[in-house]
């Protein structure tokens, strides 16, 4: 072709010499596709079927080659021709394929490249051509090496040779606290420094030039700045053809070995010098090892002892070291003390304090009993005493919480060695608290007495019981097979607890509500088993006590956001984020407006409005409703008092009193009646214009106190209404002898009332009861007109619902009023 052969082919010539070496077959070729140069490793190129045209010759077209190629059914010429084209009209800068062919019966894969070049100032363009693994088959091994490194438990870090970071596993990030991320083509040195000498960094180099490994100790600073000793062992990378590349290291954090050396050490030094004697025994009974302490105390010296049964020991004929009232103690709880009977080499008896302790294997088997004397003395039963007395429960005999924790964490290490489950059961008496107000305490410490003699014969043997506390009891249930045996030590204890006690002449009945949480499926350590415990027996006691409930997710999840929005509740005051509405309470027969419920809520900066339903139970739970109370109260009389002066003198308003506000502890009745009534005195308006609408349960409540805080109420002017009437225990004496003035039938006998039914005749009863006794009716939930005229003719007085009015704010309420006054000065 024209020009092939002009000044550029000097530059050509001159490099061919230089091409023919290299191992990789090269070809030349300017922009139009035409061969300008090849080396001998093109020209010798091996032909495979399939494969690309490889024409040789220069001055020819690469591209016409392999398109005859390509039409002549070789694969991958086609592509290889499109690739070219693209490259050399600048859609891609440069590019490469691999393709698969087959040669003397074997698949062999090949990489080719065409990548720009500059000869003599005119643009050119190489095409590579080479023989190599299958490039999948690569990757995944590449990448299963990564996986391999990434998931040992050791630190491996590689670096080149100028000791920048190339890779660094999940373990590494672990022992030196850096991410990969963070690390990775930062130098080795920055990153973990330590602590050695250029002369042992060079003899470390040199062996890895050499092809050798190197391992050793030394000390590394940890990301936080503490030291850390390490055991390191570096291993030289080479490519594929020997060349040193890098260093792959593997490092084991000795820390806690150190320790262990350490600790291991000064226990043997403790052992020797200890003025305690001490005997190793293995689980034989065949003496292990004697202290110095011990050939003092009796006498033997280790050469007489080793190998020797203990048993030579005891002073009495045919008797045995461990006796009988020791071992069943030793094979449940691995621990046993008390006073025994010795006698020395000389044939001395000796009177002395033994203590037992056992030793695990990993798998939880004994393996060695060690066993501690010392002389018994005045002081000695003094501490016995004392240890007693601070594990042990002094008035029912159980273990105490302290003994109670320390079973439970072995317990937990137990059922960790051998994967097996365990349960903890939480109990509380129900019904406790009055017995002790009612008969004593004398009688309800020996109550507890005769529940922990009950609680222990519902379990096993190897099961422990405690009392933590009060009437609050737990028990530990190891070696779990399943969950029905939990089930039936809690249903025993639940229908233990139920049958009817005997103490002191008085035939006593209480109930228990029972927790139960698993370990491992709940948690695995023994706090938050106690935690989950409680909360689940505290489900129990919420669903009717005298029952058994587990612990869920469910529950951990609910006790979570009751503690937020308890948090949350706290300062909810102090934020303004309380409101009140108010919902009018219409007179049925002449349709007027003289009073309306005022109704709390809370507007979370976050959540939105949160229903009464959410957050009444927590304050209730919580004790913060006493605050919210008198809050309510003071803010609702506020209003009441206003309407009064400018628009109502006869305006009232109905506020709901919590339970819990009577019932919660610190003597919050009497301060809520004694706040009612502070407010009602600063004006006579306050006591008249408040309506305070009580639970009927209340009434029910055997509590005389409780019943004088809300005759004191009434006394202070303040009106009383009896909410929800009718679906509980109706207090039908009390509404005899308690002076209420307005019951509220529940809005469940309203939602279906119509002519005829069940719930008509219930409420025309309610009616005429309550008429019959001088007290107003209000009937709540009225939606539609059908069931406000079938209450208006039973003879109800009041009504609420939706009928009338969504609940509404202060200032709607107020508009409202205006009209209802303007309507009556028309009328």
């Amino acid at each position: 072709m024209p020009g092939l052969n002009q000044a550029p082919a000097s530059a050509q010539d001159a490099a061919q010499p230089t091409i023919d070496v290299l191992g990789d077959a090269l070809a030349l070729i300017d922009e139009s596709g035409v061969i300008m140069q090849v080396n001998r490793a093109w020209r010798e190129f091996p032909v495979s079927q399939g494969a690309p045209a490889i024409p040789s010759l220069p001055g020819t077209s690469y591209l016409e080659a392999c398109d005859r190629a390509g039409s002549q059914g070789a694969v991958h010429a086609g592509q290889v021709a499109a690739m070219a084209r693209s490259v050399l009209s600048g859609q891609n800068p440069r590019a490469e394929m691999h393709y698969a062919c087959e040669r003397l019966g074997l698949t062999q894969w090949y990489k080719l490249r065409i990548a720009p070049a500059m000869l003599a100032g005119a643009p050119r363009w190489l095409v590579v051509q080479e023989a190599v693994a299958e490039p999948l088959a690569a990757e995944r091994q590449l990448r299963l090496h990564e996986r391999m490194l990434a998931s040992v438990e050791q630190a491996v870090i590689v670096t080149d040779l100028s000791g920048a970071i190339l890779f660094w596993n999940q373990a590494a990030e672990r022992q030196y606290g850096w991410a990969a991320s963070e690390v990775l083509g930062r130098d080795i040195v920055s990153v973990v420094p330590a602590t050695t000498s250029q002369a042992q960094a060079t003899q470390i180099m040199e062996r890895l030039q050499q092809g050798e490994s190197w391992s050793g100790e030394f000390l590394v600073r940890h990301r936080s700045g503490r030291q850390m000793p390490v055991h390191v062992t570096d291993a030289p990378m080479r490519d594929e053809r020997g060349r040193l590349m890098g260093v792959i290291g593997i490092s084991t954090d000795m820390t806690e070995q150190k320790k262990t050396e350490k600790a291991l050490q000064l226990s043997n030094m403790v052992y020797q010098a200890i003025g305690e004697a001490i005997m190793v025994l293995d689980m034989a009974g065949l003496v292990v090892a004697i202290n110095p302490a011990f050939t003092a105390l009796t006498g033997f010296s280790e050469a007489e002892l080793l190998g020797v049964s203990a048993d030579v020991l005891v002073s009495a004929a045919n008797g045995h070291f461990i006796g009988p009232d020791a071992e069943p103690v030793l094979s449940r709880t691995g621990h046993w003390s008390g006073s025994v009977r010795t006698r020395s080499k000389s044939g001395d008896d000796c009177h002395l304090w033994l203590t037992i302790d056992t030793i695990f294997d990993a798998n939880d088997r004994g393996k060695l009993r060690i066993c501690m004397f010392s002389a018994i003395t005045d002081q000695k039963r003094a501490k016995e005493t004392i240890w007693l007395q601070a594990n042990y429960d002094v008035l029912t005999g159980l273990p105490n919480r302290s003994m109670f924790r320390d079973r439970l964490e072995h317990e937990i290490g137990k059922a960790g060695r051998s994967r097996q489950q365990l349960a903890l059961l939480f109990i509380d008496l129900d019904q406790f608290k009055e017995v002790n107000d009612t008969l004593g305490h004398h009688v309800g410490d020996e109550l507890l007495k005769e529940v922990a003699g009950r609680l222990v014969s519902c379990v096993r043997e190897v099961d422990t019981v405690a009392r933590i506390g009060g009437d609050e009891f737990t028990v530990i249930i190891g070696e779990l097979a399943d969950r029905a045996s939990v089930e039936r030590i809690a249903g025993c204890i639940v229908h233990a607890m139920a049958q009817p006690f005997h103490v002191g002449g008085n035939r006593l009945h209480v109930s228990a509500s029972v927790g139960i949480t698993l370990y491992p499926a709940d948690a695995r350590d023994a706090a938050t088993l106690i935690k989950n415990a409680d909360q689940a027996m505290y489900a129990a006691k919420n669903h009717g006590r005298n029952q058994f409930h587990y612990f869920t997710e469910r529950m951990q999840l609910e006790a979570q956001r009751r503690m937020h929005l308890t948090n949350d509740l706290r300062g909810a005051l102090g934020r303004q984020e309380l409101e009140l509405a108010y919902q009018p309470i219409i007179a049925l027969a002449t349709g007027a407006l003289h009073k309306a419920e005022a109704l709390l809520r809370w507007r979370h900066p976050g959540r939105g409005l949160v229903s009464p339903a959410q957050f009444i139970p927590v304050a209730e739970q919580s004790g913060i409703i006493t605050s919210i109370g008198e809050w309510v109260y003071q803010r609702a009389t506020d209003q009441a008092r206003l309407w009064r002066e400018q628009r109502d003198p006869l305006f009232q308003v109905s506020i709901n009193l919590s339970p819990a506000q009577l019932r919660h502890r610190g003597g919050s009745a009497a301060a809520f009646v004694r706040h009612a009534a502070q407010l009602a005195d600063l004006a006579g308006t306050r006591g008249g214009c408040a309506i305070v609408e009580i639970t009927e349960g209340l009434l029910l409540e055997s509590n005389q106190a409780l019943l004088k805080e809300l005759q004191a109420l009434r006394d202070a002017g303040i009106q009383l209404a009896i909410d929800d009437f009718g679906t509980g225990y109706s207090a039908l004496s009390y509404l005899r002898t308690f002076r209420v003035d307005f019951l509220k039938i529940d809005q469940t006998f309203v939602t279906n009332l119509h002519r005829g039914s069940a719930d008509l005749a219930m409420c025309e009863a309610i009616i005429a009861l309550a008429h019959r006794l001088g007290i107003k009716v209000i009937a709540e939930g009225i939606e539609r007109q059908e069931q406000c005229d079938l209450l208006t003719l039973a003879g109800c007085d009041y009504g609420q619902g939706y009928l009338f009015a969504r609940p509404l704010t202060a200032t709607a309420m107020g508009e409202m009023l205006d009209s209802a006054a303007d309507i009556a000065g028309q009328a």
